[in-house]
């Protein structure tokens, strides 16, 4: 199972599931990471080796943050961050952590919907 670094902006229920699944889960705020720019975000997760999980869309552009180099980027869009659909989404991605690929990969994942970039096999 691949260890994750929570995003400053990840609801701490989030973590909470992700631990009672069996993740090992990091939290940028608590490694003195919250408010940083988000390249050295990336680049702390790249070097312990975690997917890194966020509600910021710019993690989205890979352009400007390439997943390739990356144990995985994990997009969170939800049309309601209300908090029983972050707890939905946040089982969801419990499940796919353990059942799909993501090193290398951006995951944009919603209520309904999993986006991979780039796709293929997994």
């Amino acid at each position: 199972m691949p260890a994750v670094k929570l995003d400053e902006n990840v609801p701490d229920s989030v973590g909470t599931i992700l631990r009672e699944a069996g993740h090992d889960v990091a939290l940028a705020r608590d490694e003195q990471l919250a408010g940083v720019p988000d390249d050295q975000l990336l680049t702390a997760a790249v070097g312990e080796g975690r997917v890194l999980v966020s509600f910021d869309r710019g993690f989205a552009n890979v352009i400007q943050h390439p997943p390739g180099a990356t144990a995985g980027v994990v997009v969170i869009r939800l049309g309601e961050q209300t908090l029983p659909r972050v707890r939905q989404v946040a089982v969801t991605l419990a499940g796919l952590l353990t059942t799909e690929r993501v090193a290398g990969r951006l995951w944009v994942l919603n209520e309904s919907r999993l986006r991979i970039w780039p796709r293929g096999p997994g």
